[in-house]
């Protein structure tokens, strides 16, 4: 570390004899300093791995409001049927294309095709236990955007690139009916500049509401996406998965790998981003450093050798000192991942 708006990751090796060597980059001159942090023992690790295969699907439960007449019917649902009463009735909304499995409880005499919202329901407790270069300035960004449709899919982090470019460019957002913000589907434009942004969120498991027809996986909107060098789209998907086994992060990682690779087998000019994870704290249970760090570790394993770009922000979040590590950095920082993100569309 040095002053503040500057900083590195080290790379630690571990010599499996109780001994680390510590390696840094001199990224530039003049005196710097080492920060070393533990962020867990080996026996929070070892804590955390029995407590997911113990609640291997259920330590965050989800719900299905069901719309009827002038009432609701709430049924929990999950990535698995099994974790639900034997004799219940289940609703399958499961999207094998999308690499999407998810299932409600049937409510009593309502179809399963009834309009409602999905949601979250709760958590089970587990007992013991500055600006510069070419975007100085706001025609910067536009100049470097102009005639450019972007696509932000994923979760709230990445609505955050969404959001921080609607300020900065001053896009007019226009509002979709029953759309809420926070898991939107999101549309802004500028008109003049010929700009259009939006966000999808990836659907369930999903910490958020929306209503349910709204929900549209990822790997299904990349399919609906014609593509060509003005397309440019961003993706990230992780901070709802870290609850659950690695096998349902991969399973829709593999239908997102797929979905982009038929988009740029048919449009190869089109620009794909893959935004890593946010080094962050949290419930250690439920989320936090560890468990997000082994689905940034697959996602970079399953798009390897792809034509895509990867915006590191997991090293970008842990090498900042100047604010705590939280799931959703400050703006400063947003604004450093978006000027690296548009270095790929124009390149300095």
């Amino acid at each position: 570390m040095d002053r503040k708006g500057s900083g590195a990751v080290g790379i630690i090796t571990d010599h499996q004899n109780g001994t680390y060597t510590a390696t840094f980059r001199l990224l530039w001159e003049g005196e710097v300093t080492i920060k070393i942090q533990l962020v867990h023992p080996r026996q929070a690790i070892d804590l955390k791995e029995r407590i997911k295969r113990l609640y291997p699907i259920d330590l965050v439960t989800f719900q299905r409001r069901y719309i009827v007449g002038n009432g609701t019917i709430r049924t929990k649902c999950n990535v698995d049927p099994a974790i639900f009463k034997k004799t219940s009735a289940v609703c399958n909304y499961s999207d094998p294309h999308a690499g999407a499995w998810w299932y409600c409880v049937k409510p009593v005499n309502v179809s399963c095709n009834t309009s409602g919202y999905h949601g979250r329901y709760g958590y089970n407790n587990v007992k013991g236990g500055q600006l510069y270069d070419s975007f100085s300035s706001q025609t910067g960004w536009q100049q470097c955007l102009k005639g450019k449709t972007l696509y932000f899919m994923g979760d709230s982090t990445i609505r955050q690139w969404w959001e921080h470019l609607v300020r900065i460019i001053n896009m007019t957002e226009t509002h979709i009916p029953e759309a809420i913000h926070a898991t939107g589907p999101l549309l802004a434009r500028d008109p003049v500049n010929n700009i259009t942004a939006n966000f999808l969120i990836h659907g369930p498991p999903l910490r958020g509401s929306i209503k349910t027809f709204l929900i549209k996986y990822v790997a299904n909107a990349i399919d609906e996406i014609e593509g060509g060098p003005n397309d440019v789209v961003g993706i990230t998907m992780w901070a709802h998965f870290v609850s659950y086994p690695v096998e349902v992060y991969t399973k829709r990682m593999e239908a997102v790998r797929a979905a982009i690779q038929r988009l740029l087998h048919r449009s190869p000019e089109t620009l794909v981003v893959i935004k890593a994870a946010n080094a962050c704290h949290g419930d250690e249970i439920t989320f936090g450093y560890w468990l997000a760090y082994k689905l940034d570790l697959i996602m970079r394993d399953m798009f390897r050798g792809m034509n895509v770009v990867l915006v590191d922000t997991w090293e970008m979040t842990h090498a900042q000192h100047w604010h705590k590590d939280i799931l959703h950095p400050p703006g400063d920082i947003i604004v450093q991942e978006l000027e690296f993100f548009c270095s790929f569309i124009c390149p300095l």
